[in-house]
């Protein structure tokens, strides 16, 4: 219950960080209703039973808001503590080698700017015809004080199909904005690629969702455009951040860019001590222009009143979008927590994966369908490699059409390990589930695709020693599949609790991977730790988070 609960205040937080940011604070309780400063707020969350199942993220932002600073170090979370993580206790050995070619996406020597911050990882790709782009998380820009240049959004480029790659550094910030990091990149059929990510918006202290765009192959970007800035009386947080591109439901001819993501807001004008709404959603932004314009509508929405009563809620997180070719049907699917518990009881939240449907271009929804339920991957969310060396994992869904059918697959805990689990439908309504993998190891961060060939399954493996390998698994018939590892060299973690990077979350080593088809091959990129950095800290050495690449 701990970790479920953890997961969930980890979402909330987020939303109540954004409300502490504008310093008109929350209501006093008193009479008066005497507002409270935000550092004041800060302090009280931060002592609340609860506060200790922050995550990093969300206690980083509290006391910085508490202490009045800026500065960009993250705390740990209290519940991420060595020995709750689940261990690695053998298993079989690694996959047979696919005997494909690993390039490194990013330029070590590029990470020259602050000692250690080296974090290339959290992995997205958009191929049109030889050029190929690769965006990741990058910590190598980022100062401990966040100023006009902190920028996590970083990508590759390559224009012989990924045979070679140039580091292009960072996606230029917008004025008022810092580009955040959770990157996703898509295509067009025109070439046109497009890279969304989280936008913090310095001016107002929201976390929007901004979209860049680039017409010669990923080498340059535009400024990113924020989809929906809000006014300055809303206090926002959008996350994790997802896109698709795919054929417009009435123009076949055109196609249509959509970027899903989960979100929390308060206004201002309308929150008293008495009542203060913090709206949850599932918001879907829709572009007919080539990214010019954007018109947002909600898959999922709902209130929570900050001063009511009850432990009930529900959230959602890991959105993935995906368009059907066949009509331009888009569905929307992510990992749905909730708890039924009005009266506080301790009711354990229930996790599933959840996804919608929208036949009109993502204007409206028909009602949620819940595709399965979930159990964690890992006890308290992490696996546990080595000493200090342990990954946060959630069960983020992906998804693919292949053979007039949609498959959703996600990596889930009930076998006692993690494996990938897969669910098919006809009509996205009713869904047969099978396992895509299974054994005595761990299989996490699936990416699936799809065309002619069959269906392409990528995900991390944990090995008998506990290194890690990225295989993948394919299928022609979308029932039994052939497992081969991609990587060809097998590497290990890298300190995370506490994390040797010092703007990096601790136990962070990515969220997802990707894997992306053009219809005849199949592209992958992966954070990878197999190379070593030997600096002043490091005298012996530490293993180093870049990011590979490999085409199948």
């Amino acid at each position: 219950m701990a970790h479920s609960f953890r997961r969930f205040t980890t979402l909330v937080a987020a939303g109540l960080i954004v409300v502490l940011a504008f310093g008109a604070g929350l209501s006093s309780a008193a009479p008066a209703a005497k507002k409270l400063t935000r550092e004041q707020v800060a302090t009280k969350l931060l002592n609340l039973q609860h506060g200790r199942f922050f995550s990093p993220n969300a206690r980083m932002a509290l006391q910085r808001i508490k202490q009045g600073t800026t500065q960009q170090a993250v705390a740990a979370d209290r519940d991420a503590a060595p020995g709750r993580a689940k261990q690695a206790s053998g298993g079989l050995a690694a996959a047979p080698a696919s005997g494909l070619a690993n390039v490194r996406v990013n330029d070590p020597a590029a990470d020259s700017h602050q000692p250690d911050q080296t974090t290339q990882s959290e992995t997205t790709i958009a191929v049109a015809g030889s050029r190929v782009a690769v965006g990741y998380n990058d910590s190598q820009q980022t100062l401990l004080f966040q100023t006009a240049a902190t920028n996590i959004s970083g990508y590759s480029y390559s224009t012989d199909g990924g045979t070679t790659f140039t580091d292009g550094g960072d996606l230029p910030n917008a004025p008022e904005f810092n580009n955040f990091g959770d990157p996703w990149l898509a295509s067009d059929r025109s070439g046109a690629m497009y890279y969304s990510e989280l936008d913090f918006d310095v001016f107002n202290f929201n976390l929007d969702i901004g979209v860049s765009k680039s017409t010669d192959g990923g080498k340059t970007w535009s400024v990113p455009r924020s989809i929906n800035r809000p006014p300055f009386e809303i206090a926002y947080t959008g996350d994790k951040d997802a896109m698709t591109v795919g054929r417009d439901p009435v123009q076949a001819s055109r196609d249509d860019i959509y970027v899903a993501w989960d979100d929390f807001s308060v206004d201002f004008s309308t929150c008293t001590d008495v009542s203060c709404q913090l709206l949850m959603g599932l918001p879907v932004a829709r572009s007919t222009d080539g990214g010019s314009t954007w018109q947002v509508s909600y898959a999922d929405r709902f209130a929570v009143d900050l001063n009511g009563a009850g432990c009930s809620f529900q959230q959602y997180i890991g959105v993935n979008p995906i368009v059907d070719a066949g009509n331009g049907n888009l569905y929307v699917a992510a990992e749905r927590i909730s708890a039924d518990d009005p009266n506080c009881d301790g009711v354990p939240p229930k996790f599933d994966i959840s996804i919608f449907r929208s036949t009109d271009g993502g204007q409206t929804f028909g009602s949620r369908v819940k595709v399965a339920d979930v159990t964690s991957s890992f006890p308290d969310g992490l696996l546990k490699l080595a000493d200090s060396q342990y990954i946060r994992n959630l069960e983020f869904p992906t998804s693919a059409f292949f053979g007039n059918k949609l498959y959703v697959a996600w990596n889930d805990g009930a076998s006692c390990h993690s494996h990938i689990q897969i669910a098919k439908s006809a009509n996205g309504t009713s869904w047969q589930l099978s396992g895509a993998t299974q054994g005595s190891n761990d299989e996490f961060q699936p990416a699936l695709s799809a065309d002619g060939a069959g269906l392409h399954l990528l995900y991390y493996q944990r090995n008998n020693d506990n290194t890690l390998d990225t295989l993948v698994a394919n299928s022609t018939n979308g029932s039994s599949f052939v497992a081969r590892r991609v990587t060809s060299q097998s590497f290990p973690g890298v300190s995370t609790f506490p994390q040797f990077d010092p703007i990096i979350a601790w136990t962070y080593m990515g969220d997802y991977i990707a894997n992306v088809s053009d219809g005849t091959h199949q592209y992958f990129a992966w954070g990878d730790n197999r190379d070593t950095v030997t600096n002043f800290l490091w005298p012996t050495g530490r293993n180093d988070p870049n990011v590979y690449f490999a085409k199948q």
